[in-house]
């Protein structure tokens, strides 16, 4: 994974001597500001123009800085009336006087003048700001202000990262800001803010471990952030070298800065084993959504296309977090979330930890994926973007399908697969509908005509069509500001977008030996809609409240149709109609407040939320045609609806304590509630041919909707509805965690980071079902205490070696201990539950090296080893007949896993004008699991020591970036690889287990910016089209291909 890649114009800025958050000579400003937009003085009305009032510095004053992104454009000849003022120095500064009246301002490099007129009075200050970002679509911020004499008011901040020689944070230094009469600590990240009236100003940096470093001229300008980056000295180092006498030459002012948000940041200064992705990562990749994303990262795969299996670790080992919170799940047979709900556009950037720590979930082994969406914007911010898309395999050809509602393109449907509630009501909630004289048996019996009445109560849709392939599409809009208060600033975002897509199984072939030979087609459309908003307050020195709104809809419309024989020569005719519509709500309250006492800076953390996910199948259609006529046991329609609620609730205080001469502790203790009730309610209905079936004709060239299921057949009792609903079909369910935890961040001296802690969790699950006569329920409690120890050493400045060990758990899922018979949702697979089920424990072992040979380029090497006694699987069931086929999960007894990660990236060609970049990773995963005896004896002694199922041995990306500044273009090539991976086991020594073959996976991306405010992207996805293959026994028993994708957007910023 590259770490924060340079933006396109600053990777051609920084020199060698000053990276990455040096000055930067002017030829570069006149290639973005000058030569790109030859911006003029109309330009400048962009700019904000306001008067305001602050402390009378110097009459007359006019103070000018100019920054590009988080760097300041030094060398930029200025001129006031003509008159020179020199060129901005490394700090992007200049200064002047002047008298009342109007004026010009002028900038100039060679033969090119950039012009700015202003009026003020001679007791006023003008204060000159340019921000330029190289982020694709953004403008720079320009603002004039004038400032009266002898007011106080407008204020600046100065913020920053303290660091060491060996460029690792200085926790618990002192800044003194002289003149201000403030001062502030660090935190444990090094990184310190305080607020301050607009002004010019002297910081004083301390620590008892470090030599004293003094910052003088630091001009503040109201309402913009000023940073001021110091590297301290060891107070040792006095006698072995010569020292600056100040850290002037170790401080870079800054206009703009964002500290621990580029992934390579979040990498290095991270106390755990951590991997990133950052914004300028999602937007380059160009995937659409989290699932997508997280393939590009070190040790991680994703299956199906939305979950994540982190090194060779499933759902059950994997914590995953929004915005710090837990979340539920959409899926109603597994616990972890789908990711695929979440899109890329909303994020802020995503975190993949990978040894625990004791503020994650005691259930983080593979890993804890942190998803974290948009802040509050820095600026105010104006997007529309639209999008489109042509995949070579089948768009504007004809794909199967079939009749939905008219309200489908909006992703919800209108009413038209809904259940009828006269059906549940007279049929006792689907489980029962005897039809004969209600004369007899009043409570059990239905009159034939009412019977009839009920089975074409049903939406009469059975039938399969074809539909033009339209090509895919998008809208979005987004829109943000921020408004300064007396006292701080308010801030707020807003996103929303529509997405339509469509894919299509190429040349699906089946080809098993133990199942059915033959083709398929499947389709399937795709509605996304989605919102965000986030509004927060930010004030004083780092205090914010926020409030983040959540709406993910996903709507997926499914056909398929497959065509074959099977083990007995039988002609096996099948169709799949369904819809479901997945949701996701979530509103979270978050909060940072710091305060201030004599031994460092205390921080309180709080977060608070309420989410809700939704999964609504209506009407889900199967049925099936052996050897040419309709199997009344194999029809069903079904309906199911899960609804899932979290409530969560967690608090972190952190106090920073010195001991000793050169050391420093952080500790930090929280604590976690949360709580998750899941209802799911499902029907199932099916047919059974009446008294007068043999007149009934069920060839399959008979009409379902005309000929096979109109009244008068129901009427004659030629067929009849039946009600296949089980008692355990619906269930209620909850889960509850408290937990406890502990930990403590201690730097001993410069080359020793230690974390070390423990946490306390308390774990319930009860699952019951309602309409179950005996009220059967089914409970687990547990709980443990979890350690975790994770250290860093630094032997030279650019190295860290960290090592760690950890003890997890694993939980059983709620349908895996369920005492009672359920279906796969997707399959119909028979799951039996296993309510022995013992929760399995894990011991992990971490070790990772990096290097940094500067600050956008660096290679690790990691290893790491898990010990999981009694691990879940899904297991064959101890049946036979139908039920063989079925799914039960064992505790097997026991599985270990080593792995190697190796990730790198670095800068092939670093010049003035462009950039090109290699980064790539690659992973070996080995695991083996020791069976249970009764797993042995059902898949054979022969599978004893395989592979953890949906394991990968190997994993591997590259991603090849070119990007070439005067024509602000990028262009980059992502390949994904994984290995065969275990599908599903099967039964008997000479079956073996369904594998996922392993295939590439090249995508192309392309991004042209043509203006401030205009730029294009291109993708081509899926460049090789690999055929997607399933084997067994080294026979490949299905494969379909998914075509190559021809992608094209464009977003319009508004000045």
């Amino acid at each position: 994974m590259r770490p924060s890649a340079r933006s396109s114009l600053g990777s051609a800025l920084y020199s060698s001597e000053a990276r990455p958050r040096g000055s930067v000579a002017h030829p570069v400003f006149l290639n973005w500001g000058l030569k790109r937009s030859n911006m003029k003085k109309s330009y400048l009305g962009m700019g904000l123009v306001a008067s305001l009032v602050s402390q009378h510095s110097l009459a007359g004053g006019l103070y000018v800085q100019l920054f590009l992104d988080d760097a300041p454009l030094r060398g930029v000849e200025a001129a006031l009336d003509g008159e020179p003022l020199g060129s901005t120095d490394s700090r992007g500064s200049a200064e002047g006087e002047f008298s009342g009246g109007e004026h010009t301002l002028t900038l100039t490099d060679d033969d090119l003048s950039f012009p700015i007129d202003f009026d003020a009075a001679a007791d006023e200050d003008v204060e000159v700001s340019i921000v330029f970002t190289s982020a694709s679509g953004d403008e720079p911020q320009v603002s004039v202000r004038k400032f009266s004499a002898g007011d106080v008011g407008a204020t600046g901040y100065v913020t920053g990262v303290i660091t060491n020689t060996a460029n690792a944070p200085v926790p618990g230094a002192t800044i003194i800001v002289g003149g201000a009469g403030k001062s502030v600590t660090t935190d444990a990240n090094g990184i310190y803010q305080v607020d301050v009236p607009r002004g010019e100003y002297e910081l004083k940096v301390s620590h008892p471990e470090y030599k004293d470093a003094t910052v003088s001229n630091v001009r503040v300008l109201a309402d913009l952030g000023v940073t001021a980056q110091i590297k301290l000295y060891a107070e040792s180092a006095a006698e072995t070298m010569q020292l600056p006498s100040t850290a002037l030459e170790e401080v870079v002012v800054m206009g703009v800065f964002n500290p621990m948000q580029d992934a390579g940041s979040m990498e290095r200064f991270a106390t755990t084993i951590t991997n990133a992705i950052d914004v300028e990562m999602l937007e380059r990749f160009g995937d659409s959504d989290v699932a997508a994303a997280l393939n590009r990262v070190v040790g991680v795969a994703v299956t199906d296309s939305k979950y994540a299996t982190v090194r060779g670790l499933d759902g059950r080992y994997i914590s995953s977090t929004l915005n710090g919170l837990l979340m539920p799940s959409t899926d109603p047979q597994r616990r972890d979330v789908q990711l695929d709900l979440f899109p890329t556009n909303i994020l802020g950037g995503i975190e993949i930890q990978k040894s625990y720590s004791p503020d994650q979930l005691a259930s983080t082994t593979g890993g804890s994926i942190k998803i974290n969406t948009k802040g509050l914007p820095d600026e105010r911010v104006f997007k529309i973007g639209a999008s489109t898309a042509y995949n070579f395999d089948f768009t504007g050809d004809d794909i199967i399908s079939h009749r939905g509602s008219d309200t489908d393109w909006t992703g919800f449907d209108s009413g038209l697969r809904g259940l009828p509630r006269s059906v549940v009501n007279a049929t006792d909630g689907g489980t029962s509908l005897t039809v004969c004289d209600p004369a007899i048996d009043p409570d059990r019996c239905t009159a034939p005509l009412e019977a009839a009445r009920l089975g074409v109560a049903f939406q009469d849709d059975y039938n399969i069509g074809d539909k033009k392939a339209l090509p895919d599409g998008g809208l979005s809009i987004s829109y943000g500001d921020r408004i300064p208060t007396d006292s701080g600033e308010f801030g707020f975002y807003a996103a929303g977008d529509y997405g339509y897509s469509t894919s299509d199984r190429g040349d699906a072939r089946l080809n098993n030996p133990l199942d059915v030979t033959g083709g398929y087609q499947r389709a399937e459309e795709t509605i996304s809609l989605n919102g965000y908003f986030v509004a927060g307050y930010e004030y004083g020195a780092a205090n914010e409240v926020l409030s983040k709104t959540s709406l993910l809809r996903s709507s997926e419309d499914t056909t398929r149709w497959e065509s074959g024989v099977d083990l007995e020569d039988s002609q096996i005719d099948s169709a799949i109609l369904q819809w479901v519509e997945r949701q996701f709500f979530s509103q979270a309250f978050t909060g940072h407040n710091e305060f201030e006492f004599d031994h460092g800076t205390h921080a309180l953390d709080w977060r608070l939320a309420y989410s809700r996910t939704d999964r609504d199948e209506p009407d889900r259609r199967q049925y099936t045609y052996f050897n040419g006529n309709l199997s009344t046991s194999a029809f069903e329609r079904r309906w199911s609806d899960l609804v899932e609620d979290s409530n969560d609730i967690s608090v972190d205080y952190t106090i920073p304590l010195e001991w000793g001469s050169s050391n420093m502790t952080e500790v930090k203790v929280g604590v976690l509630w949360s709580d998750k009730q899941r209802e799911v309610e499902q029907y199932r209905f099916g047919i059974r041919l009446g008294d007068n079936g043999s007149d009934l004709d069920l060839g399959l060239d008979q009409d379902l909707e005309k000929d096979v299921f109109p009244y008068y057949n129901f009427a004659l009792d030629r067929v009849r509805l039946q009600a296949n609903t089980a008692d355990t079909d619906s269930y209620d369910s909850e889960e509850e965690i408290q937990a406890y935890y502990l930990t403590t961040n201690t730097e001993l001296g410069e080359a020793w980071s230690v974390l070390l802690g423990a946490r306390f969790e308390d774990f319930s699950q009860a699952l019951s079902y309602p309409n179950e006569a005996n009220g059967n329920s089914n409970e687990l409690d547990y709980d443990d205490v979890y350690p975790a120890f994770n250290v860093t050493f630094r032997p030279i400045e650019d190295i860290q070696l960290r090592a760690g060990y950890s003890e997890t758990v694993s939980y059983p899922g709620l349908i895996e201990r369920s005492e009672s018979l359920s279906y796969d949702p997707v399959t119909d697979d028979p799951i039996f539950g296993n309510p022995d089920l013992q929760v399995s424990t894990i011991e992990n072992y971490d070790l990772r090296a990096e290097y940094y040979f500067s600050n956008d380029e660096s290679i690790s090497l990691a290893f790491f080893r898990k010990d999981i006694d009694k691990p879940v699987e899904r297991a064959l069931p101890d049946a036979s007949g139908s039920a063989a086929s079925g799914i039960t999960f064992r505790n097997q007894d026991s599985a270990k896993l080593n792995g190697i990660e190796l990730d790198a990236n670095m800068n092939v060609l670093d010049e003035t004008d462009y950039l090109m970049f290699v980064a790539g990773n690659v992973s070996y995963i080995d695991s083996e699991v020791e069976l249970s005896a009764d797993s042995i004896r059902l898949e054979g002694a022969n599978a004893n020591g395989r592979a953890l199922q949906g394991q990968s041995e190997w994993l591997g990306n590259i991603q090849l970036g070119f990007d070439h500044y005067p024509t602000e273009q990028k262009f980059t090539l992502l390949l994904n690889y994984f290995d065969d991976r275990i599908f599903r086991i099967a039964r008997g020594a000479n079956t073996g287990p369904q594998i996922e073959d392993g295939r590439i996976i090249v995508d192309l991306t392309y991004e042209k910016m043509f203006s401030e405010s205009l730029t294009l992207e291109l993708q081509v996805k899926n460049l090789l089209n690999e055929k997607v293959e399933y084997s067994q026994n080294n026979n490949v028993i299905e494969s379909y291909e998914n075509g190559t994708i021809f992608g094209a957007s464009i977003t319009y910023q508004f000045n």
